[in-house]
């Protein structure tokens, strides 16, 4: 690909490249349901890097095929997925659809896609009559039983390739000002950073959130954000798979962290170090916020928290598993507040 006689791409050359993502990126329609994305004639098969723990689903193209290469379907038959992780998902699954406001996930269709390579994780899109409506993430544990580590009910949820599209053109004339292909891997690392992980030709690499389009920071690349974080595994003393989904407790309306800075002061910082001050703080100060200095961007944070939902098991009612649930852009997203307690501080917002 060449600058034009000013130094920047034309739009025919971003269109070139975008057109040729639709080969290369994993989820070439990340909402579109498979009668709809056949009618695209894009190639939709989760196409990954050669370490990749699973193989290219019914697919025989390359890892990085050439601008403009489209072609194959959505397969109908799913490979390669773990029996653990779809037993997992359908226990979620029904299990939440039988709360307010998950009703919808009933007998949805569900569709699977490995995040890595290496991280052990799977986003479990959720669709009904050709249109996404919410999305899980699961991931193994340090003994291998997987875990759900995020979920989130109504559009805009990760790994949108919308959003992938406009972060891209939105760099073209800076990191990406030189590439003419694109080697793009989904990745997912505790404790909840969703995002891209873009190779270019040239060997340049870049991390995009997967939420919000963002470029990431480097340390993103390299991995040393890492130690920015203190005994943060996601652990539990109840096994997940024997809990059930209780009523979501919502606290306040959405909001925005950034409309109201107010809870930056000193004054508004909360002390919430278990389960239960959370809960009690909610039902006192209903609108909070999670800020992790340094690594906000590893959470998709600061969060704004406005409500929690439980998960319970028969056999230990008095330890609940509780996820907190915050708001992006028409997305109730719900994050396990076991991750948010050892990583940050929480803050109140006064109404």
């Amino acid at each position: 690909m060449k600058k034009n006689h000013s130094g920047h791409y034309t739009i025919g050359m971003i269109a070139a490249v975008l057109i040729g993502l639709s080969a290369v990126c994993p989820f070439a329609s990340i909402h579109a349901a498979p009668s709809v994305a056949q009618g695209n004639n894009l190639n939709l098969v989760s196409l990954y890097n050669e370490s990749s723990r699973v193989a290219p689903l019914n697919s025989t193209s390359p890892a990085t095929p050439s601008p403009g290469d489209v072609s194959a379907s959505f397969p109908t038959e799913e490979q390669g997925v773990p029996a653990d992780v779809k037993q997992t998902a359908d226990n979620m699954v029904q299990s939440l659809s039988s709360q307010p406001p998950f009703v919808s996930w009933k007998d949805a269709e569900l569709s699977y896609h490995p995040l890595g390579p290496g991280t052990h994780s799977w986003l479990v899109q959720v669709n009904r009559a050709g249109e996404y409506i919410g999305y899980l993430i699961i991931g193994s544990d340090s003994n291998g039983v997987y875990q759900l580590n995020e979920y989130g009910n109504g559009p805009g949820g990760p790994y949108s390739m919308d959003v992938l599209h406009q972060s891209l053109v939105s760099l073209t004339d800076t990191d990406l000002s030189s590439i003419d292909k694109l080697q793009i891997t989904p990745m997912y690392e505790e404790p909840l950073l969703a995002y891209w992980l873009v190779r270019s030709s040239t060997g340049s690499e870049i991390c995009i959130d997967a939420v919000t389009g963002d470029p990431l920071p480097v340390e993103v690349v390299d991995g040393s954000w890492k130690h920015k974080l203190q005994n943060n595994v996601f652990s539990s003393s109840v096994p997940f798979l024997k809990t059930q989904a209780q009523a979501v407790t919502v606290s306040s309306a959405p909001f925005d962290p950034y409309d109201d800075l107010g809870w930056l002061k000193p004054k508004q910082k909360l002390s919430v170090r278990n389960t239960t001050q959370f809960m009690d703080t909610l039902s006192i100060s209903p609108r909070i916020i999670f800020s992790a200095t340094g690594i906000n961007f590893a959470f998709g944070g600061p969060l704004s928290i406005s409500g929690y939902q439980s998960w319970i098991s028969p056999d230990h009612p008095s330890q609940p598993n509780l996820y907190a649930l915050t708001y992006h852009h028409g997305l109730s997203r719900f994050v396990p507040l076991i991750q948010l307690l050892s990583a940050g501080e929480f803050y109140r917002l006064d109404s």
